[in-house]
């Protein structure tokens, strides 16, 4: 049970910071694959105890990146909110092959929890595209207009069904409901609906104090 701790304090630290990102990954991943090649060596009972265990690795892992998504990013008091979106979209890309750019237009130093806000729900509506828009590009665009802060996510993927933000939709359908729930939390408004690049379009309105 240690070992399977050990591993999840590095989801977290994968999640949470940027520097040996992908060598934390790694040696996550090398618990999984060690585990299996445990198991395969082993009679069907015991092996049973070891895909049991790895299960209960997920889970941890699982809760743990709960965890860190309510935390600031230290990312952001490290580098500020548009460098540490453009260094998101860099991770994203090079992780799942999908170009993403990144444009900023802000005139003010953002309250942090909104800077907070608007870095999760970018990471994870990328994260959504990346993993089941089945998109070749994507874009950020965060702007500042009157006494609000606007963020969109665009792909040219084959859009969502904006059913799934009912719960119990799947996996993009839990990410959608997160995203509302963060944005709900600071009187905004979440948008759904088709992209200038003919995929979808999720666009958040968060006020801001006059």
């Amino acid at each position: 049970m240690a070992e399977l701790l050990v591993v999840g304090s590095v989801a977290l630290d994968t999640v949470e910071t940027p520097f040996g990102r992908r060598e934390r990954m790694l040696g996550g991943a090398a618990v999984h694959f060690a585990l299996a090649d445990v198991a395969s060596n082993l009679p069907a009972d015991r092996a049973n105890e070891i895909q049991a265990a790895r299960r209960l690795l997920d889970e941890i892992e699982q809760r743990l990146r709960t965890l860190a998504h309510e935390l600031r990013p230290p990312i952001l008091d490290d580098l500020g909110l548009v460098p540490a979106l453009e260094f998101l979209a860099e991770g994203v890309s090079k992780r799942w092959g999908l170009p993403v750019t990144v444009q900023a237009s802000i005139d003010q130093v953002l309250p942090l929890t909104v800077e907070s806000t608007l870095y999760r729900i970018t990471q994870e509506a990328l994260t959504n595209v990346a993993k089941h828009a089945k998109a070749t590009r994507a874009e950020v665009c965060v702007r500042q207009v009157t006494h609000q802060v606007v963020c969109s996510i665009r792909d040219d993927g084959i859009g969502f069904d904006t059913t799934a933000l009912a719960p119990g939709q799947g996996s993009r359908g839990l990410g959608l409901v997160e995203i509302q729930e963060r944005v709900a939390a600071l009187g905004g408004i979440l948008r759904l609906g088709s992209s200038t690049l003919r995929g979808a379009d999720l666009t958040v309105e968060i006020p801001l104090e006059r």
